[in-house]
């Protein structure tokens, strides 16, 4: 008889022989084999045949589990629904302000009632957080539609994190409620800022930036020190690390203000703070940013969770978080989110993904002008000043450079300081007149795999004779070296991999995919300008397309149809065609959790029509190379969705701890 035998078994735990374990179930403690701190299955793994085989050659006989249902869900909606109503009661005052005493009394009473149903429902809230994808959490906060989605969503990262970190449930608790009023500044600012549906200008992100600010103040109270959610409001913004141009609040922008404003030494009381304190302040940056990403805003969609691990890794990489933190909230993601990549799915190619190429086209003679080129932007030391006000540079790459007079206009309305008088030019060896432009052609790379076979391995697998007899061109094939594995699926050629195998013949292969980084493309308004009517459109097969993209339909597909634009036409009525590519990529099978096979797809195009109007042939230029040169292909995200190594992140001088 086994010692397990012998024992009896503790309240939820089970042998693992135990058919109720099959039975839609899930671990409820991490899984470690006797004696030794291996974890063999994290919480909340689904339990499979395949687990229960694994675990019983380990030598582990017995699992703490769970059933996984939608009891849980419903009971913690009830909980969350009191919580709503009690926080609707929070923001409601403080949106008429604070300054009558006994609002700010009911307030703090409210507070405690707050804490109190956290502190009682804590394990069934942080149990459904840290298991469940974030969706469903996402859709529990649907039952309230104000303000404090932002606040009760991070306050439940935070609870998810403490618990992921061992934290103690009244430091939970307490960081949950500080977190809970890190935002109550924004109901100082403005509704048209809050709301803005595009990007701020100056003078809207200084007011956005000072919500820390007013947060803080909104809970300060004179003669008492600065608490936890006050402390919390004010450094929700500050970075872990010391990153120029990154961070901003109570230790940084408004210090020296609430020295002179409310006479409090910021950066001394943080100094002093204790580590669990400090802890929650730091984790506050982390659950904040997240919880805006998850969720929808005026200027801005819902992320979903493969982009949002994208971008936190990104700012992690750069010190935003401690890193600490980051570790267990990567860890309780990942767990969240294990299918990244499902079948069907579809996103922007990312941006971090791409190389970024440019050739210089042949000179083109124009009148003389004052002109400056992209590399003699760089040399004057221009660029960095022409990024940071948002100029698209990938653009003045592509038009051969800026007029002096463009230059000059961008100056005045930002409010740049740089000299661009022409002795400061002629100093620096650079000709102003110029009577030619070279423009430059922009082009995306991408290093993926493919599934290909080379015109020697066509050979040497014998696959020729049936390429021959489905009529496949065989010169086009052997020119371009071989032909995709897909191709060959399609006309119903098929390829014994054990028989490829023995002829040493790998099909996945490395490749670099070269994508047009820009292409000429005309909108409705530009074909309105050139006088061409829905009647030409029509006549020429073009004008639903043409209504329905609004983004600009390709000159060359225009050409095709036979509507020819001379460009004498274009700069007389001042357009320039030549805009930016954007590429989406779509899940045609998933390999694991971060790596899949994908079809490249221009944004907003839709596979199956993409599909249709290649059987009728009237792909524009990109669309054909996408489906029918490039096809299918591998990438993998291990490299920006794996936890980055953090190891050279350090705290921070402007935190002032020793």
């Amino acid at each position: 008889m086994t010692e397990t035998a012998e024992r009896k078994l503790q309240k939820g735990e089970y042998l693992i022989s135990d058919p109720a374990l099959l039975d839609n179930m899930r671990t409820s403690q991490a899984v470690k084999a006797p004696g030794l701190p291996t974890i063999f299955a994290p919480r909340y793994t689904p339990i499979t045949v395949q687990l229960l085989q694994r675990l019983e050659r380990r030598g582990i006989f017995t699992v703490f589990a769970e059933t996984i249902q939608e009891k849980t869900v419903v009971t913690t909606v009830a909980q969350m629904e009191k919580m709503f109503s009690v926080i609707e009661n929070i923001v409601a005052k403080a949106l008429v302000g604070m300054d009558d005493i006994s609002q700010t009394v009911q307030n703090q009473l409210q507070l405690h009632t707050l804490e109190q149903m956290m502190r009682d429902n804590l394990a069934d809230i942080e149990s459904l957080f840290a298991s469940d994808p974030t969706e469903k959490l996402l859709a529990l906060t649907q039952h309230h539609g104000g303000t404090a989605r932002h606040s009760i969503v991070a306050s439940f990262h935070l609870m998810a994190i403490g618990r992921e970190l061992g934290w103690s449930d009244d430091k939970i608790v307490r960081g949950a409620v500080a977190v809970f009023n890190h935002d109550v500044g924004k109901t100082k600012i403005k509704l048209e800022t809050l709301d803005w549906p595009g990007k701020l200008d100056a003078a809207q992100w200084k007011e956005m930036q000072s919500h820390p600010l007013q947060g803080g103040r909104m809970l300060y109270r004179p003669g008492q020190k600065p608490d936890l959610s006050m402390l919390t409001a004010l450094l929700h913004h500050e970075w872990y690390a010391s990153v120029k141009g990154k961070g901003y609040g109570g230790l940084t922008t408004f210090a020296e203000f609430l020295k002179e404003a409310i006479n409090e030494d910021i950066p001394k009381i943080v100094s002093e703070l204790d580590q669990n304190d400090l802890d929650i302040i730091l984790a506050s940056s982390l659950v904040d940013m997240v919880s805006a990403l998850e969720e929808s805003r005026a200027y801005k969609r819902q992320l979903d969770s493969f982009k949002v691990l994208i971008i936190m890794n990104s700012d992690a990489l750069m010190g935003h978080f401690h890193p600490q933190h980051y570790t267990a909230w990567h860890r309780i993601y990942m767990r969240q989110n294990t299918d990244l990549l499902p079948k069907g799915k579809r996103f922007a190619l990312p941006r971090e993904k791409e190389r970024r190429q440019f050739l210089p086209n042949k000179p083109k003679k124009v009148p003389s002008m004052e002109l400056l080129t992209y590399k003699e932007l760089e040399r004057l030391g221009f660029m960095p000043v022409l990024r940071n006000v948002g100029m698209d540079t990938e653009r003045i790459r592509r038009r051969g450079g800026l007029l002096l007079k463009v230059i000059n206009q961008i100056k005045l309305d930002k409010n740049l300081d740089f000299d661009t008088s022409p002795e400061a030019i002629k100093k620096a060896g650079i000709k102003l007149l110029k009577d030619e432009v070279v423009t430059e052609q922009e082009f995306i790379e991408l290093d993926a795999w493919r599934e290909w076979l080379t015109w020697d391995e066509l050979e040497r697998s014998e696959l020729l004779p049936k390429l021959q007899f489905n009529r496949l061109d065989l010169p086009t094939i052997r020119s371009e070296g071989g032909i995709a594995v897909e191709k060959l699926f399609k006309r119903k050629i098929l390829t014994s991999t054990k028989k490829l195998e023995q002829a040493g013949i790998k099909t996945l292969k490395e490749w670099v995919v070269k994508l047009p980084g820009s292409e000429n493309r005309l909108t409705p308004e530009d074909l309105k300008k050139l006088g061409i009517t829905d009647v030409q459109l029509q006549k020429a097969g073009c004008l639903e397309r043409v209504k329905k993209v609004k983004s600009g339909v390709p000159q060359a597909w225009l050409l095709a149809k036979g509507i020819a634009i001379k460009g004498a036409d274009l700069s007389k009525n001042g357009i320039d065609p030549v805009r930016k590519v954007f590429y989406d990529i779509q899940v045609v099978e998933t390999i694991n959790n971060t790596r899949a096979k994908f079809i490249l797809l221009k944004e907003g195009d839709d596979l199956k029509e993409l599909n249709e109007a290649n059987d009728r042939n009237e792909l524009e230029p990109i669309q054909d190379l996408l489906l029918n040169k490039v096809g299918e292909i591998v990438l993998d995200f291990s490299d920006l969705l794996a936890l980055p190594d953090l190891s050279g992140i350090t705290m921070g001088e402007h935190w002032h701890r020793s």
